[in-house]
């Protein structure tokens, strides 16, 4: 069997992230996995996904918005004889669905990964997103919120939807239940209008001041936070790090994760922080709290006295170890080979 998974781009976010994981996971699993990424000039993992074999196509525009983009992709798809086109993201999701009418003997799949976009705030996007979903042969959700809420949107067959929430790599990020050590708080997450850093550097100012806290990633949001932190006088305790590839070490180098997010489809993330014996702390909302329940703490969205609180319940170092003893086992459920082994499951019953 030939999978092809489509991205939109390869920018710092859970989708990205998973598919760094996925596909060598499917391709230990017997599979000839490739990806093809419509835009590469914000690119993050691309030398990552190289360094582990992963054959990867790119297209002429190099452009997200390309109207040449279904018959490049459709072009790939009928050279290379794929069997399962796999598509991620917005971008992707459209014009797969138009190569699709160029190409209809290939089974096409793509993956819902969130709650909420910017486009369900828009009456008239439903209309173009009922006919990219009905294009498919199959939707997957990345947990039960995200089916829910794609089917109050698109009105779709509950038969063409399954559920497969994300996996990660426990190799590569599971720890020991330990002790607490410091007070150093981190966050791992793309500064975008889904996650809510504010509300992190605002808890700040309220912790104590042997508290310091990390954020790693990049974004559109970066400099609204960075003015936050200036304006609070916060800069000597507060890092932004940018891009980095040595999360595990990160995570478990830190007394403290948090995962603050307006919207998230699963949280993986926190699922990282939990593997790596992390305590995480992490907003009431649906997908993410699903993933964490209670094996870490949750925080009322936008309430930096709960927030602050929740950290704060950390100090007790048997409650503590606790809460990193029960991350790590919750993280067990949730292995990238189990989430491999389900999608392939799922192509070779569309297959038949």
């Amino acid at each position: 069997m030939k999978i092809l998974h489509i991205i939109t781009s390869l920018e710092l976010g859970g989708a990205e992230k998973l598919l760094l994981d996925l596909i060598p996971a499917q391709k230990k699993q017997g599979m000839e996995v490739e990806l093809l990424v419509l835009d590469t000039k914000n690119e993050k993992f691309l030398e990552e996904y190289k360094k582990r074999g992963v054959k990867i196509y790119t297209l002429k525009a190099n452009d997200k918005f390309s109207l040449r983009n279904p018959f490049e992709i459709s072009k790939i798809v009928k050279e290379n004889k794929i069997d399962i086109v796999h598509a991620h993201l917005v971008h992707a999701q459209i014009w797969t669905s138009i190569a699709k009418y160029l190409n209809k003997k290939v089974v096409y799949i793509t993956t819902e990964h969130s709650t909420h976009n910017r486009r369900r705030e828009k009456w008239v996007y439903k209309i173009l997103d009922k006919f990219i979903y009905s294009s498919y042969d199959k939707v997957i959700a990345i947990s039960e919120a995200t089916a829910r809420e794609l089917m109050k949107w698109v009105g779709l067959n509950i038969k063409k939807i399954e559920i497969i929430p994300n996996g990660v790599s426990l190799r590569a990020f599971m720890g020991k239940p330990k002790e607490r050590k410091g007070n150093n708080l981190i966050m791992v997450s793309r500064f975008h209008s889904s996650k809510d850093h504010l509300t992190v550097v605002r808890a700040m100012e309220k912790l104590p001041k042997n508290y310091t806290l990390t954020f790693v990633g990049e974004g559109e949001t970066q400099e609204a936070v960075k003015r936050e932190v200036l304006m609070l006088n916060l800069n000597d305790r507060v890092q932004f790090l940018g891009y980095s590839n040595s999360i595990p070490a990160l995570l478990k180098r830190s007394d403290i994760a948090i995962q603050s997010s307006n919207f998230e489809g699963f949280g993986l993330s926190a699922l990282e922080a939990m593997a790596a014996g992390t305590p995480i702390v992490a907003s009431d909302v649906e997908g993410l709290a699903n993933v964490v329940g209670d094996s870490g703490l949750l925080f009322k969205l936008g309430d930096v006295n709960d927030l602050v609180k929740k950290i704060m319940s950390l100090e007790d170092q048997k409650y503590y170890f606790e809460k990193s003893k029960a991350g790590i086992k919750n993280s067990l459920i949730y292995s990238i080979e189990g989430t491999a082994k389900k999608y392939i499951n799922i192509y070779k019953e569309e297959l038949k």
